[in-house]
C-alpha cells in the first residue's frame, strides 16, 4: 500500500512543477490549444488567453499541493495501522514479536518455535502463541508470514491479538471499546454487528483504516440481562 501513496504524492509534484512553468510560460500550450479560436486577435494570442492560462496553472499547483498533503497524511495513518492500547501502551497492529517484547510480554523460553512456509496463493500460513508478562498476564498472538520465502514464526508478522478478561491485560480500542463493558455500551458505540459463536456469545464488526480491513470479534460473558464483554480479539485482513 505504501508504494500506492507515493504514486499520489509523485503525481502531486508533477501537477506543482506543470503549474509553475505554465504561469511562468503561459505561451507553452498555445500550439496544442484546442480553444485558439477564442483566443485570436491579428493571428496571437490575447490578453485573456494568457490570463486564463495563468489561472489554471495556479488552480494545477493548489491541486498538487493537496494531493501531496492528503497522500502524506494517509500514508502516515496507514503506517500506524489499527492501534489499540494495552495497559496504557499503544501497540499497533500488524505489529512484530519485538513489539511484544518491548511492552514486556514474551513466549516461554522452552516453547519450540515453528518456521511458517512462504504466503501461496489462497493459503495463509500462520500460527498461534501465547505471551505473558512478568505479572502472569497472557496475550494470545497470531502470526502470518506474508512473505515469500519460509521464516520462524517470531520473525513473521503478528497479525491478531487476543485478550481476556481473566488472563489478560486491559485492552482499549480506538473507540475506547474495553473489556468488562456491558454489551448495550459496546452496541452503543460500534453497532450491533454480526452474530458469531455458540448461542450468539460473540459478534464480529469490520473495520477499515486507509483501504485495509480489520476483524474486531468480542466474545460476551454473563447471565441473559448482564453480558459483559470478556474476551477481544483484533485481526489484520488485508488480503
Amino acid at each position: 500500500m505504501g508504494e500506492f501513496f507515493v504514486i499520489w504524492i509523485v503525481c502531486g509534484i508533477a501537477l506543482v512543477i506543470f503549474g509553475c512553468y505554465i504561469f511562468k510560460h503561459p505561451e507553452t500550450m498555445w500550439n496544442i490549444s484546442l480553444s485558439r479560436r477564442w483566443y485570436l486577435k491579428g493571428g496571437e494570442p490575447t490578453e485573456l488567453y494568457y490570463t486564463n492560462q495563468k489561472i489554471g496553472a495556479v488552480v494545477n499547483i493548489l491541486l498538487g499541493i493537496a494531493i501531496i498533503f492528503a497522500s502524506i497524511g494517509m500514508s502516515v495513518t496507514e503506517i500506524r495501522g489499527y492501534v489499540v492500547r494495552i495497559d496504557g501502551e499503544e501497540l499497533k497492529i500488524p505489529c512484530t514479536y519485538a513489539d511484544m517484547e518491548a511492552l514486556g510480554y514474551e513466549i516461554d523460553p522452552a516453547e519450540e518455535i515453528g518456521v511458517l512456509h512462504a504466503t501461496s496463493k489462497n493459503i495463509k500460513n500462520g500460527a498461534s502463541y501465547t505471551v505473558t508478562n512478568s505479572e502472569g498476564k497472557e496475550i494470545i498472538i497470531r502470526f502470518e508470514n506474508r512473505d515469500a520465502i519460509d521464516k520462524p514464526a517470531t520473525e513473521c508478522e503478528i497479525i491478531a491479538i487476543t485478550v481476556k478478561s481473566e488472563t489478560g491485560p486491559q485492552i482499549y480500542l480506538p473507540n475506547n471499546i474495553k473489556l468488562g463493558m456491558s454489551k448495550e455500551d459496546v452496541e452503543s458505540v460500534m453497532g450491533r454487528g454480526t452474530v458469531k459463536g455458540i448461542g450468539g456469545s460473540a459478534t464480529e464488526y469490520r473495520e477499515s483504516v486507509n483501504f485495509n480491513s480489520y476483524k474486531i470479534n468480542i466474545v460476551y460473558d454473563g447471565d441473559f440481562m448482564s453480558k459483559k464483554a470478556s474476551s477481544i480479539r483484533v485481526e489484520d485482513v488485508i488480503y
